[in-house]
């Protein structure tokens, strides 16, 4: 495992330390501290990045609930406290933006369909409905199969649309580890016949 040495660390930062340390022990006004004095510059950060006051809005209430669940996985070889923030919120944006625009080539894809095969609009077969529905009951059965970290991995990446780094990333793990948990969660899912 990598050792980390951490940086030589200014007065600012050695009290946003003390603050992260708080915020880790479940201290709520080491919190709002922290939050206050930097609150404007990760939504700076958001905002660059997505160019929509909403989305920014709801991505800097995304960073201060991981801020609030992850402060104790700082660390000061990885940077400053202010670097470590803004990083999480330039994270988050850039996932923002990545769902946004999945969702706009599965919707523009979907249209298209709609438009090239107007008679797909009536909806699916009953048949079809079935085994649509069998399939899905053989998925979920399968995940539940899975053990907490493999059915969590799983879910992230095929559910929630996130690559392995960012995985990683959220769950601060090495991607060889994500990778592995994936890849024996799909393996256990044949197994059991979630997947064919």
């Amino acid at each position: 495992m990598e050792k980390l040495t951490p940086a030589p660390l200014n007065k600012k930062d050695e009290d946003d330390l003390r603050l992260l340390q708080g915020i880790a022990n479940g201290d709520r006004n080491c919190f709002r501290k922290l939050y206050d004095r930097y609150d404007n510059l990760m939504f700076a950060v958001i905002q660059k990045i997505l160019n929509d006051k909403e989305d920014s809005e709801e991505v800097l209430q995304e960073v201060s609930f991981a801020l609030w669940r992850k402060a104790n996985l700082y660390h000061p070889g990885r940077g400053r406290p202010a670097a470590w923030l803004t990083s999480m919120a330039r994270n988050r944006a850039i996932d923002k933006l990545r769902s946004k625009q999945r969702q706009a080539k599965l919707k523009g894809a979907y249209t298209g369909e709609m438009e090239a095969n107007p008679g797909a609009k009536t909806g699916i077969g009953g048949f079809e409905a079935a085994r649509r529905r069998d399939t899905c009951r053989a998925v979920r059965s399968a995940v539940m199969e899975l053990t907490p970290i493999q059915r969590q991995a799983i879910e992230m990446s095929y559910f929630g649309g996130l690559t392995q780094k960012e995985i990683a990333s959220e769950l601060g793990q090495p991607v060889g580890t994500v990778k592995a948990r994936i890849r024996r969660g799909l393996l256990k899912m044949k197994e059991n016949g979630g997947l064919s």
